[in-house]
């Protein structure tokens, strides 16, 4: 789930392009500065729009600086600190752990075995870090996990109940960016549940093959779907998941950067669930 959110680029402008790419080097930079470098790794686009809606839903403008990018000899600019992009970086954190720890040793080659483990020594610190700093996040995310377990020794049937645990966790993750009223709050929660209910449907329609091999849980053979036929239902379903968002994220009273967001959560969701152009057509980027 690390490459779906993120802009559309076909209809993306310069000026925004590089907004979202010094967003993008500020929270790299901070998850360098907080967690060390190794932590970098685990910043995928779900980091970078968390930050850019963060301080665009409060109104906070990032200063724009031109620092060292870590693990490079390049300077280049980049958004400073802001509450947003340390709330990126920590939820990045957290949940790049927990997607690290999804992965069972038992069902990886002995070189991939062994350097998980190397990446889980040496980011064991981070991680506590990151606890220390809001514990409630991690609560949320081991219960969510918990239930996770719970429906797949249920092997249930229900798209609905199988991606609940994600939609939960991003739900809860996104309505950390309100700072304003209930209603806001609501609304934020429902966009992240959307976002979690369709990336998930779309992980395990894509995983099915590699989880009827390996006798796992997925909602989409306990229903007797085809690889193909759990493609087009989890895409169907995702699409309906983005349409519902699209009507909350109207909503909102984004106070900046607001042709950017709307290119992500409109244009850029909709192509990752049901890409708008040829899959074979390539876009350079600037």
């Amino acid at each position: 789930m690390k490459g779906r959110l993120q802009p559309y680029f076909s209809e993306l402008t310069i000026r925004d392009y590089n907004t979202y790419l010094r967003y993008a080097r500020g929270v790299y930079r901070q998850l360098r500065v907080e967690y060390g470098l190794l932590s970098c790794t685990l910043l995928g686009h779900q980091g970078v729009v968390f930050a850019l809606l963060s301080d665009s839903l409060a109104g906070r403008p990032a200063t724009c600086r031109v620092e060292h990018l870590p693990g490079t000899f390049h300077w280049r600019p980049m958004m400073c600190q802001t509450k947003g992009i340390r709330m990126a970086a920590q939820v990045q954190m957290l949940m790049g752990w927990h997607q690290l720890m999804d992965q069972k040793p038992s069902e990886m080659p002995l070189g991939k075995r062994l350097f998980r483990r190397l990446i889980q020594l040496c980011l064991r610190r981070s991680f506590e870090k990151a606890v220390r700093e809001d514990p409630s996040i991690e609560r949320l995310i081991c219960q969510q996990r918990a239930q996770a377990e719970v429906q797949t020794a249920l092997r249930g049937r229900s798209y609905e109940a199988a991606a609940e645990p994600m939609s939960n966790v991003y739900g809860a993750v996104y309505a950390l960016l309100s700072t304003e009223e209930l209603a806001s709050r609501k609304n934020l929660f429902f966009i992240g549940s959307c976002i979690g209910r369709a990336f998930c449907l779309l992980d395990m329609a894509e995983r099915q093959a590699q989880d009827q091999k390996k006798n796992r849980y997925n909602v989409f053979l306990e229903n007797g779907l085809s690889c193909e036929a759990a493609k087009e239902n989890a895409r169907r379903q995702a699409i309906g998941a983005v349409n519902e968002l699209a009507r909350a994220y109207a909503m909102l009273d984004i106070k900046l950067n607001r042709s950017l967001l709307d290119n992500i959560m409109i244009l850029g969701l909709r192509n990752a669930v049901d890409p708008l152009e040829r899959p074979d057509l390539y876009w350079e980027t600037p």
